[in-house]
């Protein structure tokens, strides 16, 4: 029985190769899903007490997909649009088996900036396998700041996802990958997630899609300096880094951080 990798992504580039490449060789197949807008369009934003106009999406995650992988039978990309995030990833999965015409065994959830030790991903399904009384299992993340060098304090959050599908074959995903019912997280493995480290130009986009969506999806409300204050003009003394602003005090400060350098190395051969 097959095990499936499933991405969505609107904007972020950066370590897509990176993130894909880190765990192809243990999927049957990956299916990237691109959305050209985002979840709220709206032609202007306020950001710092100005109305500004909305900036377009300044990547081509379709063109940088065809650079890569258009050989790469193993890795399929799909045009897919939806205005909000909610149980997305449980639709994109629905779609993916309507395009093979057959369910997987397992299938494991990314975001684009999500990356790990090529050896993880193979284990992960082999522990999820094992475990028999629950119906996903992830990986909680290291969130690296800025470099690979920077870290926030460990928090306890989920991030890919792997799912066994004959243990759960109706489930919903929340905002994420995960169900606030099923939050599941290996003792073992962990991810890194370099979405806090993406170019200066993307930063901001992210920024400011975040500050025009969150509202309207549910989610928590950006602080409007966050890009500015916090990230773009950044030093090891800044603190209260969380974007969301009634929890900026749950990111305290940035904290030194040595990188697996296995991962690192990997990394570098797999750059775009």
């Amino acid at each position: 029985m097959e095990r499936w990798a499933i991405y969505r992504i609107h904007y972020g580039t950066d370590f897509l190769k990176q993130s894909i490449d880190s765990v192809k060789d243990s999927v049957d197949r990956v299916f990237v899903y691109y959305s050209v807008h985002p979840w709220v369009v709206a032609p202007q934003v306020t950001y710092m007490n100005k109305i500004i106009d909305m900036p377009g999406l300044h990547e081509d995650v379709q063109s940088f997909m065809y650079k890569h992988y258009r050989a790469k039978q193993k890795v399929r990309y799909h045009k897919y649009e939806c205005n909000t995030p909610a149980n997305q990833f449980s639709n994109l999965y629905r779609m993916s088996v309507e395009k093979v015409g057959h369910a997987p065994r397992m299938v494991i959830f990314m975001e684009p900036d999500m990356v790990y030790h090529k050896c993880v991903p193979k284990a992960l399904f082999e522990e999820l396998e094992q475990r028999t009384d629950i119906p996903c299992l992830g990986t909680r993340q290291v969130e690296l700041w800025k470099e690979h060098y920077w870290r926030i304090p460990q928090r306890d959050r989920i991030g890919p996802m792997a799912w066994h599908i004959e243990r759960a074959p109706e489930f919903n995903t929340h905002f994420g990958t995960w169900h606030p019912n099923a939050q599941f997280a290996s003792e073992q493995f962990h991810n890194y997630n370099f979405g806090f480290c993406l170019n200066e130009r993307t930063m901001l986009y992210k920024h400011l899609t975040a500050i025009q969506f969150s509202a309207a999806i549910g989610d928590s409300i950006p602080s409007e300096e966050w890009y500015e204050e916090k990230w773009l003009n950044w030093t090891p003394l800044t603190e209260d880094l969380e974007i969301s602003a009634n929890y900026k005090h749950t990111i305290p400060k940035a904290v030194p951080y040595e990188m697996d350098p296995v991962v690192i190395e990997q990394m570098r051969k797999s750059a775009p």
